[in-house]
């Protein structure tokens, strides 16, 4: 392999270094026989150009110097006339140089070790040196910054960047103002950058995601913002987030960026043809794609002043200002479009300056891909691979040392676990660019070592500085900066072993931080949150959780929580579109342990009605509240209704209640004619009295009403509805579920009132058998059904429906011959309706499935033939929400609401035991109930049912399950059977310790569950 390093432009200062000898301007690239050696050609791999000078690097690390020296910019000691011979820069500080860059007197070297160093001209501060001096003859320690990576050069003004990802500039300003210290640029705190670049009066900074943050002057569009306008802190370009930008480079009012693919895009000033665009114009604001190199793949570029030059296979393109040669195609005169210089080929880098180019050239190096002139250095970050390497080879000073330097830069963490193909960048707004699944991993195996608490006691210390201390969220300039919201939430500390301290120092910033973001900012994270795997979904919403928990231990004001109930509501109201977890892992179930939820739930409706100031509240929060506590809330908001239209129906006479009305609801049916005697109670019923206690009298029958007559009411009279009889509901043959007709029935208000039973039901706490699917709640909730809620309802065709939607054969049409029409099957004919205009002539196509099935969902659940299903389940909710109509309602969840009108089979019949009370000489272990307990265990599942349908007049719990029932047994005569009193739960049981007697006894009385008497 031959390497050399050729040179043409500007050279009567001698900054070629082609010797004395050389023109002034030299117009065919010539080889630069002065510059370092080695055994297959020249040592230089970077080549800094100044305007009268330049610096060339080689392989060892040394630096080398030729051209002029006015200001000491060579480095050798000493100002004055110049030099047409390389020689090296003076320096004796026994470390490897790792980059050089030069601006129009001045030059920069980075060394291996972090140590910036700087000689040459002062006076605009470009040195990072005090005022006083002018300029520096030898490389001198730039003391304000260490561990620099990368450093830039304008012909004033210069920027680095540091291996904590931050930033920093100095010189001359483009506001005019000279910095003769580094000064961070705070805006990019957060910012994972990974390349800076300085133009005339400009700089770019290249980030790990691709995104292309731009600031300064900017009369030519040379920042790209699409305006001719200035930008004095950095400035996104998000229209360049998709392109996958990996390299800047800047020339005096023109810049070039490369993407991953080998793309290029320019914009600024072209009035000599330097970005490439064809025709000359002064300002060029936007970014575009350089026409005549569309379809290459770019893989090197430099800029200088006015000029530019690329590589495509090894081979040069120039385009732009060429007056003094510095195209190296023999010609003077300036070039519009990037053209081939035909005498050059095996071109691996190529270096630009004021009016100069450097070529290198290496004949047999493998195939260039996009990527920078020169290997640079780039900030700390984590990956997998690295960490568990230290920890498998227990280097545990290395990883702490490691883990301390990137958690306490947020840029470093931003940069931390980004995908290493084109996932990494930001593509689009719901790409974030950080492989989780390493996050997990990586952490996980930190959490698994024996100091994983040292190291989470490093993070949770670091963070405070840099995550929640020197980052402000509300300053951020890019999505980039909000990677560190995912990654953090893998640390172990978030939880486990979660105490109060931890909560305020770890979970507390956290949730403080985010919510401190712009309304853009947020939105763009909860765009994240919504595409987020499961598991990493639920290890946010987790940390979240656990930290409230902990606060909810200790009894906070729920003010305190503010930051984490927000968070959690976004996460909720993503989760209810979503399904990613189960709604019921966002219960607090401690909530009713510590806090008086009824009374919380009274103080929020009074600052919702704007009777008291708008406080933090649980109930601004509902799905933190289990059913339980939601059921219970609901049942306290029914018995005031109670009383309050009980106390309307007395009056106060000389200190005696005398009821003017009657206080309760009573209903007098006949068992025979349940379902028209109730219509007709119904109907001639002032509205009021549906929020009174109802009573129920069976006719010719003598039980009073204290709670088991109506639940007997309620079990009889939905069986009746329910059936065929009456036209209002049709049963599905394979679920038996039931929907709404959709036949014209006479009297819409039958539904109306069905829906005003069921809302007595639950207003009066009695569970009913109520065989709808889920969707019947959805809608109580104003919630749209979905194609899993028809497959409830009708295997059938859920499954037809699911079948097409996951074929994804070609010949779709061909197999399914489906259009947009729904079919309906009455009376021994079908009727066939468009689900859209014109539907019956619109093909269902792999395109256009899911919206039919979308469509025919909806018909079906929600409108039926001729709208009749749609007037049916309106005037259901209609008659539901004349008795419930309460805020409460809106807090359950759809699954909830059913559970607290039918109940549920979550049977524990362990805890059915623990719960039971007993009343006399019963006691738990009384050998009647040893004897009790032992037979009810022989019953079979069946049999405990009928069991509990005998003591309740219910087979299904309520909604807190089977600990939330009151049950009592009591003690009778030992010659009786066992006898249910259902208005209070309570069993005679009676006084015999012979199980295999209750036994029997027990299994006749289960058989007995309809019709009362009095006992």
């Amino acid at each position: 392999m031959r390497r050399e390093l050729l040179g043409c432009g500007l050279s009567e200062d001698g900054q070629l270094g082609l010797g004395s000898r050389s023109a002034a301007c030299v117009k065919l690239p010539e080889q630069i026989v002065g510059a370092p050696l080695n055994a297959v050609g020249t040592a230089v791999t970077s080549v800094a150009c100044g305007e009268k000078h330049t610096i060339l690097l080689a392989e060892d690390g040394k630096m080398w110097s030729v051209g002029g020296n006015e200001d000491g910019q060579l480095g050798r000691g000493g100002r004055g006339p110049g030099s047409f011979t390389i020689y090296p820069v003076s320096f004796s500080g026994g470390v490897k140089m790792l980059q050089v860059a030069a601006g129009r007197s001045h030059s920069l070297a980075v060394a291996e070790d972090g140590r910036l160093f700087a000689w040459g001209s002062n006076e605009h501060g470009q040195l990072a040196m005090p005022r006083h001096i002018s300029w520096q003859e030898t490389p001198k320690r730039v003391g304000e910054l260490t561990e620099v990576v990368q450093v830039a050069c304008g012909p004033l003004h210069c920027i680095a960047l540091l291996e904590s990802g931050a930033v920093a500039v100095w010189g001359e300003q483009s506001d005019g103002a000279i910095l003769h210290s580094p000064q961070i640029v705070t805006q990019l705190i957060g910012v994972p950058v990974v390349r800076v670049v300085a133009g005339g009066r400009h700089c770019v900074a290249i980030s790990a995601g691709g995104g292309v943050y731009v600031w300064g002057h900017n009369e030519y569009g040379q920042l790209g913002t699409g305006d001719t306008l200035p930008r004095p802190t950095p400035f996104f370009l998000e229209g360049m987030s998709a392109m996958h930008i990996i390299e800047a480079y800047c020339g005096d009012s023109h810049t070039l960026l490369l993407s991953q693919e080998g793309r290029l895009f320019a914009f600024g000033s072209n009035a000599h043809g330097q970005i490439g665009g064809g025709k000359k114009f002064d300002k060029h604001t936007n970014p575009a794609a350089v026409t005549e190199l569309m379809g290459s793949t770019v893989t090197r570029v430099a800029c200088g002043r006015n000029h530019s030059v690329v590589v495509i296979g090894g081979r040069l393109y120039p385009f732009g200002q060429n007056a003094n040669g510095q195209l190296g195609n023999g010609s003077a005169l300036n070039q519009l479009i990037p053209r081939q210089t035909e005498e050059l080929d095996h071109v691996v880098a190529v270096f630009a300056g004021f009016d100069q180019t450097f070529i290198l050239r290496s004949i047999g190096a493998p195939a260039l891909t996009a990527g920078p002139n020169c290997p640079l250095k780039v900030p700390l970050s984590l990956c997998k691979a690295n960490v568990l390497d230290l920890l498998s080879r227990h280097e545990k000073l290395d990883l702490i040392g490691l883990l301390e330097s990137v958690f306490s830069s947020i840029s470093c963490i931003n940069g931390s676990f980004l995908y290493e193909d084109e996932r990494r960048f930001l593509s689009e707004g719901r790409v974030f660019g950080v492989d989780l699944d390493d996050v997990m991993e990586t952490f996980g195996a930190l959490g698994e070592s024996s100091d994983a608490r040292q190291y989470a006691d490093l993070i949770i210390d670091t963070c405070q500085m840099s995550v929640f201390g020197d980052f402000d969220p509300s300053a951020m300039c890019s999505v980039e900066s909000l990677r560190v919201y995912l990654v953090l939430v893998w640390v172990q500390p978030f939880v486990t072993n979660v105490t109060r301290d931890v909560v305020a120092r770890l979970h507390l910033p956290f949730a403080e931080s985010i919510s401190k973001l712009r309304p853009h900012f947020r939105n763009a994270l909860e765009k994240w949150w919504v595409v987020l795997p499961v598991r990493h979904f639920n290890r946010l919403a987790t940390a979240m959780l656990t930290a409230v928990r902990c606060l909810v231990r200790d009894k906070v004001n729920p003010s305190e929580c503010r930051a984490f109930l927000d968070i959690l509501a976004s996460l909720c109201a993503i989760n209810k579109v979503t399904n990613k977890i189960p709604l019921e892992n966002f219960y607090v179930h401690e909530l009713a342990d510590n806090y008086n939820l009824k009374m919380d739930y009274v103080n929020w409706a009074r600052a919702q009605e704007g009777r008291e100031a708008s406080a933090t509240c649980w109930s601004n929060y509902p799905f933190l509240m289990n059913a339980a506590a939601k059921g219970e809330l609901l049942y306290v908001e029914a018995v005031m209704s109670m009383q309050t239209s009980m106390n309307g129906a007395r009056l106060t006479l000389f200190g005696f209640d005398l009821f003017v009305e009657q206080p309760f609801f009573e209903l007098t049916v006949r068992r025979q004619h349940i379902v028209q005697d109730t219509i007709n109670g119904l109907l001639s019923i002032d509205r009021r009295y549906l929020q009174r206690p109802l009573r129920v009298q069976f006719m010719s029958e003598e039980a009073e009403d204290a709670g088991g007559v109506k639940k007997e009411f309620f079990m009889i009279l939905f069986q009746k509805l329910l059936q065929s009889d009456y036209g209002m509901f049709v049963e599905d043959p394979d679920s038996h579920l039931v929907w709404f007709s959709g036949f014209d029935v006479e009297e819409v208000n039958y539904y109306k009132m069905v829906g005003i039973l069921c809302g007595l039901a639950v207003y009066n706490c009695v569970l009913v058998a109520f065989p709808f699917p889920l969707a019947l709640y959805k809608m109580l909730l104003d919630q749209q059904p979905v194609l899993e809620d028809l497959t409830e309802l009708s295997p059938v065709e859920g499954r037809s429906l699911q079948e097409l939607l996951d074929y994804q054969g070609d010949d779709f049409e061909d197999v399914f011959c489906l259009n947009f029409t729904i079919s309906y099957a009455a009376f021994g004919s079908t009727e066939t309706l468009d689900l859209k205009p014109g539907g019956a002539d619109i093909a269902v196509t792999q395109s256009n499935k899911a919206d039919y099935v979308q469509r025919y969902v909806h018909h079906r659940l929600c409108v039926g033939r001729n709208g009749e299903v749609g007037r049916q389940a309106a005037a259901f909710r209609d008659g539901f929400k004349m008795v419930l109509n309460s805020r409460i309602v809106a807090f359950f969840q759809p699954r909830e609401l059913m559970e607290l009108v039918i109940g549920n089979e979550n049977y524990d019949w362990s805890e059915l035991r623990k719960i039971v009370q007993y009343k006399g000489e019963y006691h738990a272990n009384h050998p009647t109930i040893l004897a009790f307990w032992e037979a009810f265990f022989e019953l079979n599942v069946d049999e405990r049912k009928k069991f509990l349908q005998f003591l309740m007049g219910s087979t299904r719990l309520p909604v807190g399950g089977m600990s939330s029932l009151q049950m009592y047994i009591q003690p009778t005569a030992p010659e009786v059977l066992p006898v249910a009193h259902t208005c209070f739960n309570l069993l005679d049981l009676p006084n015999i310790a012979d199980s295999k007697e209750l036994l029997r006894r027990l299994r006749v009385s289960i058989q007995h569950t309809q019709g009362f008497t009095l006992v």
